[in-house]
Protein backbone atom coordinates (compact mmCIF):
# COMPACT_ATOMS: atom_id res chain seq x y z
CA UNK A 1 0.00 0.00 0.00
CA UNK A 2 2.82 2.38 0.91
CA UNK A 3 4.56 1.69 -2.41
CA UNK A 4 1.34 2.36 -4.32
CA UNK A 5 0.82 5.64 -2.47
CA UNK A 6 4.37 6.75 -3.26
CA UNK A 7 3.89 5.79 -6.89
CA UNK A 8 0.71 7.84 -7.15
CA UNK A 9 2.31 10.86 -5.48
CA UNK A 10 5.32 10.67 -7.79
CA UNK A 11 3.08 10.38 -10.85
CA UNK A 12 1.04 13.41 -9.85
CA UNK A 13 4.24 15.39 -9.37
CA UNK A 14 5.47 14.43 -12.85
CA UNK A 15 2.07 15.14 -14.40
CA UNK A 16 2.00 18.56 -12.74
CA UNK A 17 5.58 19.57 -13.53
CA UNK A 18 6.14 18.03 -16.97
CA UNK A 19 7.06 20.80 -19.43
CA UNK A 20 5.03 19.47 -22.41
CA UNK A 21 1.32 20.12 -21.94
CA UNK A 22 -1.03 17.11 -21.91
CA UNK A 23 1.80 14.63 -22.58
CA UNK A 24 1.55 12.70 -19.32
CA UNK A 25 -1.90 11.13 -19.34
CA UNK A 26 -3.75 8.10 -17.99
CA UNK A 27 -2.11 5.89 -20.59
CA UNK A 28 1.34 6.80 -19.23
CA UNK A 29 0.09 6.00 -15.71
CA UNK A 30 -0.93 2.46 -16.66
CA UNK A 31 2.26 1.83 -18.67
CA UNK A 32 4.43 2.97 -15.76
CA UNK A 33 2.36 0.89 -13.35
CA UNK A 34 3.05 -2.24 -15.42
CA UNK A 35 6.79 -1.48 -15.59
CA UNK A 36 7.17 -0.69 -11.90
CA UNK A 37 5.13 -3.69 -10.77
CA UNK A 38 7.49 -5.87 -12.79
CA UNK A 39 10.60 -4.18 -11.40
CA UNK A 40 9.38 -4.68 -7.82
CA UNK A 41 9.31 -8.44 -8.35
CA UNK A 42 13.04 -8.60 -9.00
CA UNK A 43 14.43 -5.52 -7.27
CA UNK A 44 13.60 -5.27 -3.55
CA UNK A 45 14.39 -1.55 -3.35
CA UNK A 46 14.89 1.24 -5.88
CA UNK A 47 16.87 3.63 -3.68
CA UNK A 48 20.31 4.44 -5.12
CA UNK A 49 19.98 1.80 -7.83
CA UNK A 50 21.43 2.93 -11.16
CA UNK A 51 19.06 2.96 -14.13
CA UNK A 52 19.89 3.66 -17.78
CA UNK A 53 17.05 4.63 -20.11
CA UNK A 54 18.18 4.14 -23.73
CA UNK A 55 16.06 6.12 -26.19
CA UNK A 56 14.40 7.97 -23.33
CA UNK A 57 12.45 10.50 -25.41
CA UNK A 58 11.14 13.42 -23.31
CA UNK A 59 11.92 11.54 -20.07
CA UNK A 60 8.43 11.38 -18.61
CA UNK A 61 9.06 7.80 -17.49
CA UNK A 62 12.68 8.51 -16.56
CA UNK A 63 11.38 11.27 -14.29
CA UNK A 64 9.17 8.77 -12.48
CA UNK A 65 12.09 6.40 -11.94
CA UNK A 66 14.16 9.28 -10.57
CA UNK A 67 11.42 10.35 -8.17
CA UNK A 68 11.08 6.79 -6.89
CA UNK A 69 14.72 6.61 -5.84
CA UNK A 70 16.68 5.47 -8.89
CA UNK A 71 19.83 7.30 -9.96
CA UNK A 72 18.83 7.84 -13.57
CA UNK A 73 20.95 8.16 -16.68
CA UNK A 74 19.36 8.65 -20.10
CA UNK A 75 20.31 9.00 -23.77
CA UNK A 76 18.37 10.05 -26.86
CA UNK A 77 18.95 12.05 -30.04
CA UNK A 78 15.67 13.99 -29.53
CA UNK A 79 15.25 14.10 -33.28
CA UNK A 80 11.55 13.36 -33.64
CA UNK A 81 9.77 16.20 -35.49
CA UNK A 82 7.87 17.33 -32.42
CA UNK A 83 11.05 17.39 -30.32
CA UNK A 84 12.51 19.99 -32.67
CA UNK A 85 9.49 22.28 -32.72
CA UNK A 86 9.57 25.53 -30.77
CA UNK A 87 11.81 25.14 -27.71
CA UNK A 88 10.78 21.60 -26.77
CA UNK A 89 14.34 20.24 -26.67
CA UNK A 90 15.40 22.94 -24.23
CA UNK A 91 12.32 22.25 -22.11
CA UNK A 92 13.10 18.53 -22.00
CA UNK A 93 16.79 19.01 -21.18
CA UNK A 94 16.10 21.64 -18.52
CA UNK A 95 13.49 19.38 -16.92
CA UNK A 96 15.98 16.50 -16.76
CA UNK A 97 18.63 18.75 -15.24
CA UNK A 98 16.20 20.04 -12.62
CA UNK A 99 15.40 16.47 -11.55
CA UNK A 100 19.05 15.41 -11.45
CA UNK A 101 18.79 13.01 -14.39
CA UNK A 102 22.16 12.51 -16.11
CA UNK A 103 21.10 13.06 -19.72
CA UNK A 104 23.38 12.77 -22.74
CA UNK A 105 22.09 14.28 -25.98
CA UNK A 106 23.12 11.95 -28.79
CA UNK A 107 23.39 13.06 -32.42
CA UNK A 108 21.42 11.31 -35.13
CA UNK A 109 23.58 8.51 -36.49
CA UNK A 110 25.99 8.63 -33.53
CA UNK A 111 24.50 6.68 -30.66
CA UNK A 112 27.45 6.82 -28.30
CA UNK A 113 26.62 6.17 -24.65
CA UNK A 114 29.30 7.91 -22.54
CA UNK A 115 28.64 6.12 -19.27
CA UNK A 116 30.47 3.31 -17.49
CA UNK A 117 29.80 -0.10 -18.97
CA UNK A 118 28.57 -2.90 -16.72
CA UNK A 119 27.48 -0.42 -14.05
CA UNK A 120 23.68 -0.30 -14.17
CA UNK A 121 21.22 -2.27 -12.07
CA UNK A 122 18.47 -1.69 -14.65
CA UNK A 123 18.67 -0.87 -18.36
CA UNK A 124 15.45 0.09 -20.15
CA UNK A 125 14.32 0.26 -23.76
CA UNK A 126 10.80 1.68 -23.67
CA UNK A 127 8.99 2.06 -27.00
CA UNK A 128 12.23 2.20 -28.99
CA UNK A 129 12.77 -1.06 -30.88
CA UNK A 130 9.67 -0.65 -33.05
CA UNK A 131 11.24 2.54 -34.49
CA UNK A 132 14.46 0.89 -35.68
CA UNK A 133 15.18 0.57 -39.40
CA UNK A 134 17.67 -2.21 -38.75
CA UNK A 135 18.05 -5.29 -36.55
CA UNK A 136 17.54 -4.60 -32.83
CA UNK A 137 20.73 -6.57 -32.15
CA UNK A 138 22.88 -3.45 -31.79
CA UNK A 139 20.54 -1.83 -29.27
CA UNK A 140 20.16 -5.04 -27.28
CA UNK A 141 23.94 -5.49 -27.26
CA UNK A 142 24.24 -1.99 -25.80
CA UNK A 143 21.70 -2.87 -23.11
CA UNK A 144 23.71 -5.94 -22.19
CA UNK A 145 27.01 -4.06 -22.23
CA UNK A 146 25.82 -1.40 -19.78
CA UNK A 147 23.93 -3.71 -17.39
CA UNK A 148 25.72 -5.21 -14.40
CA UNK A 149 26.13 -8.96 -14.23
CA UNK A 150 22.73 -10.22 -13.05
CA UNK A 151 21.34 -6.76 -13.86
CA UNK A 152 17.79 -6.31 -15.16
CA UNK A 153 16.79 -5.42 -18.70
CA UNK A 154 13.29 -4.10 -19.35
CA UNK A 155 11.87 -3.95 -22.88
CA UNK A 156 8.48 -2.42 -23.66
CA UNK A 157 6.87 -2.22 -27.09
CA UNK A 158 3.43 -1.83 -28.66
CA UNK A 159 1.73 -5.15 -29.32
CA UNK A 160 1.53 -5.76 -33.07
CA UNK A 161 -1.54 -7.97 -32.66
CA UNK A 162 -3.62 -6.07 -30.13
CA UNK A 163 -7.39 -6.11 -30.43
CA UNK A 164 -7.67 -2.76 -32.16
CA UNK A 165 -5.26 -3.86 -34.91
CA UNK A 166 -6.99 -7.22 -35.35
CA UNK A 167 -10.35 -5.49 -35.78
CA UNK A 168 -8.83 -3.01 -38.24
CA UNK A 169 -7.54 -5.83 -40.44
CA UNK A 170 -10.85 -7.72 -40.26
CA UNK A 171 -12.68 -4.61 -41.46
CA UNK A 172 -10.28 -4.08 -44.36
CA UNK A 173 -8.26 -1.30 -42.77
CA UNK A 174 -4.55 -1.25 -42.05
CA UNK A 175 -2.77 -2.33 -38.90
CA UNK A 176 0.16 -0.06 -39.81
CA UNK A 177 0.49 3.61 -38.99
CA UNK A 178 -1.85 5.81 -41.07
CA UNK A 179 -0.69 6.23 -44.66
CA UNK A 180 -0.98 10.03 -44.54
CA UNK A 181 1.55 10.23 -41.70
CA UNK A 182 4.09 8.32 -43.77
CA UNK A 183 3.25 10.07 -47.04
CA UNK A 184 3.61 13.59 -45.66
CA UNK A 185 6.63 12.83 -43.47
CA UNK A 186 9.77 14.89 -44.10
CA UNK A 187 13.26 13.39 -43.83
CA UNK A 188 13.90 10.00 -42.25
CA UNK A 189 10.75 8.26 -41.04
CA UNK A 190 10.71 8.35 -37.23
CA UNK A 191 7.49 6.42 -36.67
CA UNK A 192 6.93 2.72 -36.13
CA UNK A 193 8.79 0.48 -38.58
CA UNK A 194 8.38 -3.05 -37.23
CA UNK A 195 6.22 -3.86 -34.22
CA UNK A 196 6.50 -7.21 -32.40
CA UNK A 197 4.23 -9.71 -30.70
CA UNK A 198 4.92 -10.76 -27.11
CA UNK A 199 6.33 -14.08 -28.34
CA UNK A 200 8.65 -12.30 -30.78
CA UNK A 201 9.87 -9.87 -28.13
CA UNK A 202 10.75 -12.73 -25.81
CA UNK A 203 12.37 -14.57 -28.72
CA UNK A 204 14.79 -11.77 -29.60
CA UNK A 205 15.77 -11.52 -25.92
CA UNK A 206 16.53 -15.24 -25.78
CA UNK A 207 18.51 -15.01 -29.00
CA UNK A 208 20.58 -12.29 -27.31
CA UNK A 209 21.45 -14.69 -24.49
CA UNK A 210 19.40 -12.93 -21.81
CA UNK A 211 17.51 -14.90 -19.16
CA UNK A 212 13.77 -14.25 -19.44
CA UNK A 213 12.26 -13.44 -16.06
CA UNK A 214 8.77 -12.51 -17.18
CA UNK A 215 6.84 -11.80 -20.35
CA UNK A 216 3.47 -10.16 -20.18
CA UNK A 217 1.05 -7.77 -21.84
CA UNK A 218 -0.58 -4.70 -20.34
CA UNK A 219 -3.31 -2.27 -21.33
CA UNK A 220 -2.64 1.45 -21.32
CA UNK A 221 -4.04 2.94 -24.53
CA UNK A 222 -7.66 2.00 -23.86
CA UNK A 223 -7.57 4.03 -20.63
CA UNK A 224 -6.47 7.14 -22.51
CA UNK A 225 -8.39 6.76 -25.77
CA UNK A 226 -11.70 5.03 -25.01
CA UNK A 227 -14.70 6.06 -22.93
CA UNK A 228 -17.26 4.12 -20.93
CA UNK A 229 -18.68 1.60 -21.76
CA UNK A 230 -16.41 0.74 -24.72
CA UNK A 231 -13.34 1.09 -22.49
CA UNK A 232 -14.69 -1.44 -19.98
CA UNK A 233 -15.54 -3.90 -22.77
CA UNK A 234 -12.04 -3.55 -24.25
CA UNK A 235 -10.45 -4.11 -20.83
CA UNK A 236 -12.63 -7.14 -20.16
CA UNK A 237 -11.68 -8.72 -23.48
CA UNK A 238 -8.02 -8.09 -22.67
CA UNK A 239 -8.43 -9.89 -19.36
CA UNK A 240 -9.93 -12.88 -21.17
CA UNK A 241 -7.34 -12.85 -23.97
CA UNK A 242 -4.15 -11.08 -22.76
CA UNK A 243 -2.69 -10.96 -26.29
CA UNK A 244 -5.45 -8.43 -27.12
CA UNK A 245 -3.77 -5.82 -24.88
CA UNK A 246 -1.91 -2.84 -26.30
CA UNK A 247 1.57 -3.22 -24.81
CA UNK A 248 4.15 -5.99 -24.36
CA UNK A 249 6.70 -6.07 -21.54
CA UNK A 250 9.63 -8.47 -21.21
CA UNK A 251 11.97 -8.43 -18.21
CA UNK A 252 15.32 -10.19 -18.48
CA UNK A 253 18.44 -10.78 -16.46
CA UNK A 254 21.96 -10.49 -17.84
CA UNK A 255 23.86 -13.71 -17.04
CA UNK A 256 27.42 -13.38 -15.75
CA UNK A 257 28.57 -15.35 -18.79
CA UNK A 258 26.84 -13.02 -21.30
CA UNK A 259 28.74 -11.83 -24.36
CA UNK A 260 27.55 -9.56 -27.18
CA UNK A 261 25.85 -11.25 -30.11
CA UNK A 262 27.64 -10.68 -33.40
CA UNK A 263 26.12 -10.85 -36.87
CA UNK A 264 25.55 -14.37 -38.17
CA UNK A 265 25.85 -14.46 -41.96
CA UNK A 266 25.06 -18.17 -42.18
CA UNK A 267 21.77 -17.67 -40.35
CA UNK A 268 21.02 -14.56 -42.40
CA UNK A 269 21.41 -16.62 -45.60
CA UNK A 270 19.13 -19.30 -44.20
CA UNK A 271 16.26 -16.99 -43.26
CA UNK A 272 16.64 -14.86 -46.40
CA UNK A 273 16.25 -17.99 -48.54
CA UNK A 274 12.63 -18.27 -47.35
CA UNK A 275 11.66 -15.05 -49.12
CA UNK A 276 13.35 -15.32 -52.53
CA UNK A 277 12.81 -17.67 -55.52
CA UNK A 278 14.53 -21.02 -55.16
CA UNK A 279 16.94 -20.39 -58.01
CA UNK A 280 18.27 -17.14 -56.55
CA UNK A 281 21.55 -17.40 -54.65
CA UNK A 282 21.47 -15.60 -51.30
CA UNK A 283 24.88 -16.69 -50.07
CA UNK A 284 26.76 -13.76 -48.53
CA UNK A 285 29.81 -15.59 -47.16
Amino acid sequence: MRANTRFKEAFLEVERSFPIDDYVDEGVWHELKAILNTLRKYLPAFENKRLLDIGCGPMDKTAMFQKLGFQCYAVDDLNDPWHKRHDNIDKIKNYAKKLGINFFHQQQGDYTIPFEGGSFDVVCSLAVIEHLHESPRRLLNAMGAFAKDDGLLVIVMPNSVNLRKRLSVLSGRTNYVPADQFFYSVGSWRGHVREYTLHETAWICREMGFEILSQTTFEHLAHAKLKFPLRELYLALGNIMPTFRSGVLVACRKPKSWTPVEKNLEMFDRVLARSVPKGVSVKTL
